[in-house]
């Protein structure tokens, strides 16, 4: 059974017998729905990603973005079947518009989200990017599908139409997380992808030449099309750098993109310091920070690590309450922490032999042991002979073990479970891994987000905790930066917390403080959660408290 075409003036009326020319011909068309499958699919990552980054909670983006889009490219090719003529001139008009929707649509999200502060009018344009490019998609195919039908049977060219979408559907999604993302960044990626849209829009126009209608204005189009999104593309580092000193409130000292997550740097440069020169901060060695006083920020995925105004606050409160109740301390394990700052205030203890650091990003790493300014706040901590850095991921860590060597403390500086990757680092099965890599007597501590903007989430990691057989202790403090931040202490044994004594020098902490910090009040003491585990990441949920908009 052949496929038959309805008349149109794009080809002839008699059978095509499998020529050179036909053969090369039904090649050049199944080569382009390869190449507008790749870009489908990378369009509909880079929505995905860029509503990540802005919005959080990927699983949500990702199934919204996946589930309208499909059912967009259905109603794509319900709305085919009232093209009978033309097909190549529609085809090519349907390309440039995808290029041009597609391409901008990273830019367009980012600028939405900067210039309008609201969700909702950010989702309503993030729903027509995906409804419209999804649309003109599946709009594609069944265009292409019966173009190709000359050549061939109507078995064989559906066969081959559905293996070459597939096949570009596979290739852009590899493509994507592992060389357009890490190498280009969501926006210029956008652009880049757009060029092969409109590839294929000169392909096709070349390949019908002299059967298309209106062929100078289509080929003006093309052209004026695919300059207009070159220059965007070449110009993409600097839209960049617009977008991210409008995101951010500071000057951006550095961003890069790695393979798992968005680094920036900012810097209060050129305004006036926070702290005067007479209240400068001197480290207990004796150190001048001068940065300190210039707020210098580490974003990750556009969440806040630290400013170098108030990090001690924070690295002090998380290490040395476990550093103090510890029987020994010689042996120290940390999990995240890539900036170093938690290293920093362990080699504070004369008494630790090793440090062993595990954070999942080489590139954090590498950022905060030879960014200059990271360096002189941390004190060069992640250089220090002590200290191993091993860039894997924590749960493979604790799950292999480390040479079947135990330690003494464990301090996970791990970032928000605002996704699930993430979620698995604060489960049950996490917490009962790392109790089998702690000595008998150490300490585990973590830091467990906020109780006041995200009270469930923070009891629901002391809970999952607890079940993981652990004696598990609350505690939280403020920090300008953060706001109310909070932490749990864990052992295989009970520990009275009005022991803990200080054994170093620190910029904030007292032991009157190190008390305080157990206690909690009416608005954000102990409720009741469940227990998050691989299996039903409650957590995830949980973080998404309405508190957050206070932030």
């Amino acid at each position: 059974m052949t496929l038959q075409l309805e008349y149109n003036e794009n080809f002839p009326q008699e059978s095509v017998s499998p020529t050179e020319t036909n053969k090369w011909a039904a090649f050049v068309l199944l080569f382009s729905v390869c190449l507008i499958a790749t870009c489908a699919i990378i369009y509909e990552l880079i929505i995905a990603a860029v509503s990540s980054y802005l919005l959080g909670n990927s699983v949500y983006q990702f199934s919204v973005t996946i589930g309208l889009f499909m059912s967009s490219m259905g109603l794509g090719s319900y709305l085919s079947r009232y093209f009978s003529r033309c097909l190549v001139n529609r085809f090519i008009l349907i390309e440039i518009a995808i290029a041009l929707i597609g391409g901008i649509s990273s830019a367009a999200l980012f600028n939405t989200y900067i210039f309008y502060e609201s969700a909702a009018v950010y989702l309503v344009v993030m729903f027509i990017l995906i409804t419209s490019i999804g649309t003109l998609v599946g709009l594609e195919i069944p265009i292409l599908t019966r173009i190709i039908g000359q050549y061939d049977s109507l078995r064989v060219t559906l066969s081959n139409v559905l293996a070459f979408d597939y096949i570009g559907a596979l290739i852009g999604s590899v493509i994507f997380p592992l060389i357009l993302l890490k190498y280009t960044g969501l926006v210029q990626s956008a652009f880049i992808v757009s060029l092969l849209n409109v590839f294929v829009a000169g392909l096709l126009l070349f390949q019908y030449w002299k059967s298309v209608e209106g062929r100078y204005l289509l080929i003006f189009a093309t052209v004026l099309t695919s300059g207009s999104l070159a220059v965007a593309a070449m110009y993409s580092t600097d839209i960049d750098n617009w977008l991210e000193s409008k995101l951010y409130r500071d000057h951006v000292q550095l961003s890069k993109q790695s393979r798992y997550q968005k680094i920036v740097l900012t810097k209060r440069d050129g305004q006036k310091d926070l702290l005067s020169a007479d209240d400068t901060i001197v480290e207990p060695s004796g150190l001048e920070v001068t940065n300190r006083r210039k707020d210098l920020r580490l974003f990750i995925d556009g969440n806040l690590q630290f400013s170098s105004v108030d990090e001690y606050r924070y690295h002090e409160a998380l290490v040395h309450p476990a550093m103090n109740l510890a029987d020994k301390r010689a042996n120290v394990l940390i999990l995240g922490g890539g900036d170093g700052l938690a290293a920093r205030e362990v080699l504070r203890y004369p008494e630790v032999k090793r440090i062993v650091l595990i954070d999942i990003d080489p590139e954090i790493t590498k950022v905060c042991s030879s960014y200059p300014e990271i360096v002189e706040l941390n004190q060069g901590s992640l250089l220090n002979a002590k200290v191993t850095v091993i860039n894997q991921d924590a749960y493979k860590f604790v799950e292999w073990g480390y040479h079947n060597q135990k330690f003494d403390v464990v301090i996970i500086d791990l970032p928000d479970p605002n996704r699930e990757s993430l979620s698995k680092l604060y489960s049950v099965t996490f917490y009962r891994l790392i109790g089998n890599i702690l000595n008998a007597k150490g300490v585990i501590v973590t830091q467990s987000t906020s109780p006041f903007f995200s009270r469930d989430a923070f009891w629901c990691i002391h809970h999952t905790i607890e079940e993981a057989e652990l004696y598990t202790y609350a505690y939280h403090l403020d920090i300008p930066s953060m706001g109310d931040w909070g932490f749990n202490l864990s052992a295989k044994t009970s520990h009275e917390i009005k022991k803990i004594r200080l054994s170093v020098e620190t910029n904030f902490l007292t032991n009157s403080l190190i008390q305080a910090m157990f206690q909690f009040g009416k608005d954000v003491n102990e409720l009741e959660t469940k227990i998050n585990t691989l299996l039903k990441p409650v957590l995830m949920f949980y973080y998404e408290d309405k508190n957050w908009r206070y932030y």
